[in-house]
């Protein structure tokens, strides 16, 4: 499944309807995008910081309604630590009943509130990224839906010593200890032919990326 990256590389605004169902038009299986706690304790949808003035921002509620509509898999990427945003998504996809659609991903420092949640919502589907994935053949991670690999090409280094530390091989034997502990196993941010083939030969094809037709094209 190809994941569009916040609707990048569509042309629309990112983290806006219009870039989420562009992206759906151009191919993508589904949308990651970022959640934060606004000033007035409202939920929205953007990745930078919110300013008390701004305004037009993307609501939770009106990021659901919009899910609900189409048979796309949803990723939400827990921008801050605090157990208010974890807690407040959590409701709502409770209310929404969309268990099934949308899940709640993070670095390990914000996903923590979400992992705590599963004991109360055991329906909710937690994905956090894995800091150090080659520590998984000594102890595997805690309990979770699944499990996010990859890397950030704005880190420097990020992506050779992720690659350096785990070749092909490697990859391949991980994302069958990981399936066969029951985690899912999804990857991103890849943007580029090398890297997603990388991914696909180790049996990892849920993707996420903001290059959507490059994507398609090696994960069909």
């Amino acid at each position: 499944m190809v994941i569009s990256h916040r609707g990048k590389g569509t042309g629309e605004k990112e983290n806006s309807i219009a870039a989420f169902e562009k992206a759906l038009k151009m191919g993508a299986g589904g949308i990651e995008c970022d959640a934060r706690v606004a000033f007035n304790n409202q939920v929205v949808i953007t990745h930078d910081k919110v300013s008390k003035n701004e305004k037009n921002l993307l609501t939770l509620r009106e990021f659901l309604t919009f899910a609900k509509k189409t048979k796309a898999s949803f990723f939400i990427e827990l921008k801050n630590s605090s157990p208010i945003l974890a807690e407040k998504i959590t409701e709502e996809i409770q209310k929404e009943n969309l268990w099934d659609k949308v899940h709640l991903i993070g670095f390990s420092i914000m996903i923590k509130s979400a992992l705590k949640l599963q004991n109360k919502y055991p329906k909710l589907r937690v994905i956090p990224f894995v800091n150090v994935p080659i520590l998984s053949f000594i102890k595997i991670p805690s309990r979770s839906y699944g499990l996010f690999l990859g890397w950030i090409e704005q880190w420097r280094g990020s992506r050779f010593l992720f690659q350096n530390l785990i070749r092909p091989g490697i990859l391949k034997k991980l994302r069958r200890r990981y399936e066969e502990n029951g985690f899912k196993v999804i990857a991103g941010v890849i943007n580029d032919k090398k890297g997603l083939q990388y991914f696909k030969n180790a049996g990892i094809t849920d993707i996420v990326t903001d290059e959507l037709k490059l994507a398609s094209r090696i994960l069909k």
